[in-house]
């Protein structure tokens, strides 16, 4: 298991590895994003819940814009942030699931 992503309805394990982005649009579940992954939207903004650790660590363009929008430590942008294959236990969710 690579994530699990927390919805209001229920929990949903992503498999795999790549960006958060990716990983939801694999498993059929919607993450916003404007800039088709670019890290210039904002959009795709996730709030990361356990395994904060297992996650790549943030490069500038990332960082930029997480300080343009205000996000707090516990927040990364899904299209930027890597996770392994084989990662386990990371949960997230966003604040429109």
């Amino acid at each position: 298991m690579a994530a699990v992503a927390q919805t209001r309805q229920r929990d949903q394990v992503l498999e795999g590895g790549g960006t958060l982005l990716a990983l939801c649009e694999a498993g059929g579940l919607p993450l916003a994003s404007a800039c088709s992954g670019a890290g210039a939207c904002g959009r795709c903004l996730v709030t990361i819940l356990e395994g904060a650790e297992t996650l790549s660590q943030p490069e500038q363009r990332e960082l930029d814009l997480l300080l343009r929008l205000g996000a707090s430590a516990k927040e990364r942008v899904g299209c930027q942030c890597q996770v392994p294959a084989g990662t386990t236990g990371l949960r997230f969710t966003t604040s429109y699931w």
